[in-house]
């Protein structure tokens, strides 16, 4: 009995030793050293990769999420949602002949029957001669004789663009904005058949022209995609300008005049040309996080680094963006101004802040964000050169009636309705908003030989309207060397001389 009293004793001491014995081997240095350079950091290293995948997982689900929610009210996500989008929104009943008439234009025999015809060839003299209104032209010959060898396909390109609201044009899911490269020759050629038809005093094939220099534009004002509403921006240009030369000469009626408006109603506004810019460059973008080689293959930037686990933390902060843009108020052109520059500046600054996580997070978003301050000038400056225009058009047919010119500006918005109303279909015709971004109208002075409207350029968020009239001479004050340049450009969107009397042989 002792003896295993003392044996029990013994067995006992020996197993209370055990985790003494344990700790003593593991704080070992040997078994130390293993634990602190392999053990811990593979631990480390195992709990940062559970939290990164969790991370990208929960994210990859939202994204899921927000795609399906957009999706669903009728948004596109990519290019085969946005080839949809079109087809459905857009009008396809002229697709076919339009098409036709693009493949034209940009055949060889167009091309080539047009290298030496002013404002059609590109590799005609780098300063054409320009055609003033009741001055000899030297290129009247040539000009006519394109235009009559073109006249088939000029009246067909009359009967698509007069009117027009957008045409459906076909495009690839490897295309990244439809053809707009032979669109832009057809405003050249539609600018130059204005110009034989005003030398010819054909007042009326000039309103012809006109209209369907708006229609060109407007073939693409429907498109989502960014490339195509600057293109239409661009091109609408031309239209302005035939505007500005048909109110300065006042060579058409007043039914004339409401043909004019009511093809550039909404024009005036930027709403709808920003909303499909969303759209299009949204659906454009979201593929690109999941294969960023569609960047190199478009020229673009790459990334520096490709992220295990992919990058919808990334697409989600692309999204935020986009809901902020989409917040951005467009009912008034100041405010706009104002938002998307300080939203741009504040993004701007985010990139520059940035943690390491957050870089490694937003490395798409920084090189695919649009830029805004561009797309917001362009939209801006184009809806106020269009309010100039109609300002312009409703002074012209003021005068028309009343037999002098507005004193004021807020005369011609009291006159309007009464101007836009003929007592026939034109009378539902609504003219939308006629104020340039800032705080004063347009400008506006009047006297015996003229009125004079002007307007500026909306290049800063303190923009307005200049007390005077611009100058050349401010352009030089400014900068001397490409004052001519500058001003010519300025002056010709921005200055609007209208002879009281007008210039019309028929008058």
């Amino acid at each position: 009995m002792p003896s295993e009293s003392v044996q029990t004793h013994m067995t006992s001491s020996d197993d209370s030793k055990l985790p003494s014995s344990l700790l003593a081997r593991l704080l070992a240095p040997r078994n130390l050293a293993v634990f602190v350079f392999l053990v811990l950091p593979l631990s480390l290293i195992f709990l940062v990769l559970i939290w990164w995948f969790a991370r990208q997982n929960i994210a990859a689900q939202e994204l899921a999420d927000r795609k399906n929610d957009l999706l669903a009210s009728g948004l596109p996500i990519d290019a085969e949602s946005l080839l949809d989008y079109r087809r459905e929104r857009i009008d396809s009943s002229r697709s076919q002949e339009w098409q036709r008439i693009l493949d034209e234009i940009e055949s060889d025999a167009f091309q080539e029957s047009g290298e030496d015809v002013p404002i059609i060839g590109l590799a005609y003299e780098e300063e054409p001669e320009e055609y003033v209104y009741g001055q000899p032209y030297s290129n009247h010959l040539i000009a006519r004789d394109y235009l009559s060898e073109w006249s088939g396909l000029l009246q067909r390109i009359h009967l698509i663009t007069e009117g027009s609201r957008g045409v459906w044009t076909p495009m690839t899911t490897y295309d990244l904005f439809p053809r707009i490269g032979p669109t832009r020759d057809v405003s050249r050629l539609l600018r130059l058949e204005f110009d034989d038809a005003l030398r010819r005093d054909d007042f009326d094939h000039a309103n012809h022209c006109v209209l369907a220099l708006i229609g060109n534009s407007r073939a693409l004002e429907e498109e989502p995609m960014a490339v195509s509403q600057l293109v239409s921006v661009a091109i609408l240009e031309f239209a302005l300008d035939a505007i500005k030369t048909a109110l300065q000469i006042d060579c058409f009626d007043d039914e004339q005049w409401r043909a004019v408006l009511e093809q550039l109603e909404g024009l005036e506004e930027i709403e709808p040309r920003y909303r499909r810019f969303l759209i299009g460059e949204r659906a454009w973008v979201l593929p690109l996080f999941q294969d960023q080689t569609s960047m190199e293959e478009l020229g673009g930037d790459t990334i520096e680094y490709q992220l295990p686990g992919g990058h919808s933390i990334d697409a989600l902060e692309t999204l935020a963006m986009y809901d902020r843009l989409e917040l951005v108020p467009t009912d008034d052109l100041t405010t706009f101004f104002e938002e998307i520059e300080s939203l741009e500046t504040l993004v701007q600054a985010s990139f520059q802040s940035r943690s390491w996580l957050r870089k490694l997070d937003t490395q798409i978003t920084e090189v695919t964000m649009p830029s805004l301050v561009l797309m917001n000038q362009a939209f801006v400056r184009s809806a106020m050169h269009v309010r100039l225009a109609k300002t312009a058009i409703l002074a012209r047919l003021f005068q028309h009636r009343e037999g002098r010119w507005p004193s004021t500006i807020q005369e011609i918005h009291d006159a309007a309705p009464g101007l836009l109303s003929s007592g026939d279909e034109n009378g539902n015709l609504t003219i939308g908003s006629l104020a340039p971004m800032g705080d004063r109208p347009f400008g506006l002075k009047v006297d015996q030989d003229e009125l004079v409207l002007w307007g500026f350029e909306p290049d800063s968020v303190t923009a307005a309207t200049p007390v005077d009239p611009p100058t050349e001479q401010d352009f030089i004050d400014a900068d001397a060397e490409y004052a001519p340049m500058l001003a010519d450009s300025y002056l010709q969107r921005w200055l609007w001389n209208l002879p009281t009397d007008g210039l019309a042989k028929s008058d």
